[in-house]
This record gives C-alpha cells, structure tokens and sequence, in this order.
C-alpha cells in the first residue's frame, strides 16, 4: 500500500498528527521560553536517528512550556515543528546536579568552584577596566565575530559594573582576552596589565580550564567562549609555526558542541524568545565559517556535512537588538561584513568538495578540461560574491600603493583578503594537470614487485632519470592552458599588489587567526608557479613576483609580525639554501635561478595589475 493511498480514518489508526491532535491533555498553545536560560539544567538535541525517536516523542503530552516532566530528566518539545518540510525537533533536558562527578572528572583542579574563579578573574582585570574592554570588543570584534546577545548583556542600554557579574566567567573572561590586543585604543587602559605580559595568556588558561568542566552542562556560552577561543592569535615564536593538532581537535568539540545544542537546525520556527533565535543562527555561521576555512586551509575533512543543516542564511533581523525595534546600528552595516564572509564560507566549501577532497583530488589532478570546466562556476559564485558587496565594504584604490573603504568598517581589508585566498585556490587546483609530478623513488626494501609495476611504466626511456622535472606540452592542452596560466600569474600579481598595499591601520583590527596560514599559502602558490614554469619567460616573470612577495612579507612583518610570521618563515626557509637545493628544477628554470636570463622585457612585462579579477 502506498502513502498516498491511506485514508484519513487508516492514517488516524497509524496515531497520525491529526489523531492526536484533539487530545485534551494536549495544552492549546505553547508559551515562548528559552532553551539555554532553563534553571540548573541544560538541553541538548535528539537528533533524528537517536535513540529517543522524535517521531515518537512528538506523540509525548507536554505542558504548556513544551516540557514533559520525568525523572530528573525531560523532554523539551520546541514548539512550531514540525511543518512541511522541517523535521520535529526534541531536546533531552538534564538536571545539572545529575553531571556533578563528570565534571569533576575534566577539572583541573579537585574542586569545581566557580565563584573562586570569578574572583580571581576580578583581580585580574577590575571591573571598571572589565565595561571598557566589553566596548573594545564591541567595536573591533563583534562586526566579524557577532557570538554574543547585545539584548542579553545589556548593551542596549548602559552596562554598569554589576552587569558583568551576570556573565559566566567562562564567556567574560574569553571577552576580556579577545580585547586587550585593542587596550591602546581607550586611553583609561594604559594601567590595565601594564605590569603582568601573560596576562592575555592568564585569561586564556582560565578559560580552557573553566570550558573542560562546563563542556558537561553546555549553555549557548560555553559554545561563545569556544568561538573566541579558536581565535586566539599565536604570538612571539609561535606565531612561526604550523597549529598544533590541537587546535583541530578543539574545533571538533567545538562542531561537536554546536550539534549537541542544536545550532544545525534553523530556530525561527521554535516557540523561544527572539533574542535566542538571532543568537543560535549567528552563532552556528560563525562555526561554520570556522569549519569550511580551517579545513581548507589545513587540508583536513571538514566536518560539517552538507547534508546535516538547515540554517537560512542571515539577514537584517538577525542584528536587532530588543528593544530598538528595527533600528539597527548602522555603523556595522546591518552585520554586512559577518554576512560577507558566511557567504563566502559557502563557496570555500565548494571549492573544496569540487577540488580538494580526496575522491575529487584523485579525479581532477591529472585531468585539466575537467578541473577548468568545474572552476568555471566557481569563478562565476565569487564574481558575482564580489558584485553584491555593498558599497560600504568595497575597498578604493586611492594611489599607486594603497587602498581605502571610506567609511572605515573594522575586518573590511580581512575580507577582500579571504576572496582572494579563494582566487587563488581554483587557480592552484586548475594548475595540477599541467604539470605531472616526478616519480617517486621505488620504496626501500619493498620485495613485492607487483607494488612497483605502476611505477616502472611511467620511468620512460628518455635516460634522464629521476631527477628530470617533465616538460609540460602546452601543444596538447591548447591555448587554454596557456590563457589559464597567465590568469593564475595575474592572480598572484593581484594579491601581492594588495597585501603590499595594506596599511598599519588595517592591520590595527581583528583578522581571524586562520589569516595568517593564507599568508603561507600566497607562499607557496608563488613558489609553484615558478617551481612549474613551461618557459624561461614564465620563469623570469614569477621569479619576479616572488621577490616582490618576499619584499613586502618583509615589511608587513613589522606591521603584523604574528600573522605574517608562518608565510615569511615557510619562504625563507625554502630559499635559504638554494630553490634548486630542495626542488627538482628544468634546465630554462635554473638559468633563470642563476640569473642567466635577461629581465629587462619581464620588468616591462611585469606590471601587475592593481583591480580584482574580473
């Protein structure tokens, strides 16, 4: 029997919606109540294959507030699912009382005293120097990072000292961290740790340590904390390497976090309060702007699945705060440049479930038609990414070396930044093909021959051995292959041309940490575009470029040393001894290394231009 043929008096046999739906127990409406303000408890999400069915607990009576009240456990019904389309949503809600030992358990010390640690949080940064740096995170943070309720902490109005003490310490303490790097921009600062170097660090620890005993009982905050968390910049030596794997694995308990509250299901339909709904979709793009640019930038899996979100993109209502109606804060452009950057996480994960998986690495690295035809729509997302800017978040050029977005919003150089970091990928992946890699030497004492076989019908018989880059033939591909590269060198060109043109005011705001690895990769797209060149033009040209790269690295190092740190060591450290030393080169490349070519018609060439790519 299909589902279209069921009768009505069958379906209601089945226990169906309609069935239920006249049971008296059953309240005739459902009051808005927050989920993460629930006294001494916490909720987390069934999800549809859990083993609490929220088919079935949509059949469960709730009360008028969507609980159903058992034994120090509950199920919290959201109200307004499911509909057409949306599936019914239930959360499993705990007493916090019953999670006592497992958070002892993840403590660092033996016992778990928050109202000690909010002392010792006080001490650290007195109240008073606390409301300012609340205003420093307002304006150079929130525009990028919009993980707290300005309804909910009282920024609405004015915030008094008594305020904070209604802030987990947790969040306070990630808030006060993530603004001291702008404590020179409020002169009543000057004081503020003037005499404690680690007290940054200081309040880091204290976070960590109070995130690993909440992480049991998660609130919306313990996600906010992780947020900022993940933002922590590298500093001093560290700033030169690679993230430990650390730092993935707390972006995983941070994904991990963010599903467990349900942030992967769109809230405008529950029967909680506005402020929470705006809170959750804000806080869910913020995690997955995390998850689509880390993975792609480190080359790990993502893990946000495609297929497990619902979340609508954001809007102008997802920057209201209570109580100013519609007004919104102009001056952030209604959380245009948070929005920017979530549409762009969009379209970095596309590129990197086109080019970059595994499955599709395997399909596309030796077949260049197809790797172009699949950057064509690509190209055309970021374009038209890039014409829907508003004007406010469109950077000018103003002279030769430098550009300007007129009024100044905090994160606007950051983000032209990020679209160009995207550029440059589909060009990198464009690039595979062109070029086939040398082939590895047979594996040590490896005695299955049938493990090399492979191998031994790529070694050719040109006698050259295995230190012969092969030459690219350009014949083969056609004239594309040629017009795809210049527009990769052009790319590069564009992106030098930028970063050498950033001021010490842009570097005077927040970038996300994740900038500094893209810094690295500018690196090393120049060095493959070089390492790869067909030609001695090509090679003269992006050696060129890559001087140039060197140069201003050099000097923005002194204007951002912790984000430009890791792309100034990686290329120092390739060029240290030679590019010939540690790479296979082609004959036309090494004389252009040895400086046996002649640059005079690759500096006439070699104007680079100063618009985007169109």
């Amino acid at each position: 029997m299909s589902p279209s043929s069921i009768s009505p008096k069958q379906a209601a046999s089945f226990g169906s919606l309609d069935a239920i739906s006249n049971i008296r127990d059953t309240p005739k409406i459902q009051h808005i109540r927050s989920l993460d303000q629930l006294p001494a408890s916490t909720a987390q999400l069934f999800g549809t294959s859990a083993e609490s069915d929220p088919w079935l607990l949509r059949h469960c009576k709730y009360d008028d507030n969507g609980i159903r009240h058992l034994h120090g456990i509950h199920f919290r019904n959201v109200g307004g699912v499911p509909v057409e389309g949306l599936v019914p949503v239930h959360f499993l809600v705990t007493e916090d009382s019953l999670l006592v030992s497992s958070k002892e358990a993840t403590s660092f010390s033996a016992e778990v005293d928050v109202f000690k640690s909010r002392e010792e949080l006080n001490k650290m940064i007195p109240p008073k120097f606390g409301l300012r740096l609340i205003l420093l995170f307002m304006k150079f943070v929130f525009p990028v990072m919009p993980v707290i309720s300005r309804s909910q902490m009282g920024l609405a109005s004015k915030m008094t000292e008594q305020s904070l003490q209604g802030i987990p310490v947790h969040l306070l303490a990630a808030l006060y961290a993530s603004a001291l790097p702008f404590k020179i921009h409020n002169p009543e600062l000057v004081l503020c740790g003037v005499y404690d170097s680690q007290l940054c660090d200081k309040l880091w620890r204290m976070v960590y340590q109070l995130l690993m005993q909440e992480i049991h009982t998660p609130h919306l905050s313990v996600l906010q904390a992780c947020l900022l968390y993940l933002q922590r910049l590298p500093v001093g030596s560290q700033s030169a390497l690679a993230d430990s794997p650390f730092l993935w694995s707390f972006l995983g308990s941070t994904v991990g976090l963010a599903s467990s509250l349900g942030l992967h299901l769109e809230p405008r339909p529950w029967g909680i309060p506005a402020w929470e709904k705006r809170l959750r979709r804000r806080l869910w793009w913020a995690v997955y702007v995390e998850d689509k640019w880390r993975s792609l930038l480190i080359g790990r899996p993502p893990f946000l699945d495609r297929e497990e979100w619902d979340v609508q993109g954001l809007d102008d209502v997802d920057f209201v705060i209570d109580g100013q109606g519609e007004a919104h804060d102009r001056n952030e452009e209604h959380g245009a440049i948070f929005r920017s950057f979530a549409k762009l996480a969009i379209i970095a994960d596309n590129i990197h479930q086109t080019f970059y998986t595994l499955r599709a690495s395997q399909r596309m690295c030796e077949d260049f038609r197809i790797s172009i035809n699949a950057a064509r729509p690509i190209r055309e997302e970021l374009q038209a990414w890039y014409a829907s800017l508003p004007e406010s978040l469109r950077i000018k050029q103003k002279c030769e070396n430098s550009y300007q977005n007129t009024p100044r919003i905090e994160g606007v150089s950051s983000l032209h930044f990020a679209y160009l970091i995207l550029e440059l990928f589909v060009y990198r992946a464009i690039l595979r093909p062109l070029a086939r890699s040398p082939p590895p030497p047979p594996i040590a004492d490896d005695r299955d021959p049938q493990d090399i076989a492979w191998l031994l019908e790529d070694l050719g018989y040109d006698g050259q051995g295995l230190d012969q880059l092969p030459v690219v033939d350009f014949s083969e591909l056609g004239d594309a292959a040629e017009a795809t590269l210049n527009a990769a060198e052009k790319c590069a060109g564009i992106i030098v041309n930028f970063v050498g043109a950033l001021t010490p005011v842009d570097f005077d705001t927040f970038w996300y940490p994740w900038t500094r690895i893209s810094f690295a990769t500018v690196s090393n797209f120049i060095l493959l575009l070089l390492i790869q060149a067909p030609t001695s033009q090509h090679g003269s040209l992006t050696k060129h470029l890559l001087d140039i790269w060197l140069q201003n690295l050099s000097r923005q190092y002194k204007n951002h040393e912790n984000l430009m740190s890791l792309g100034l060591v990686r290329l120092r450290t390739l060029m240290a001894d030679g590019l010939a030393r540690n790479f296979i080169v082609s004959p036309h490349l090494a004389e252009v290394l040895n400086g046996s070519t002649e640059n005079s018609e690759t500096s006439t060439n070699m104007k680079m231009s100063t618009t985007y790519l169109r």
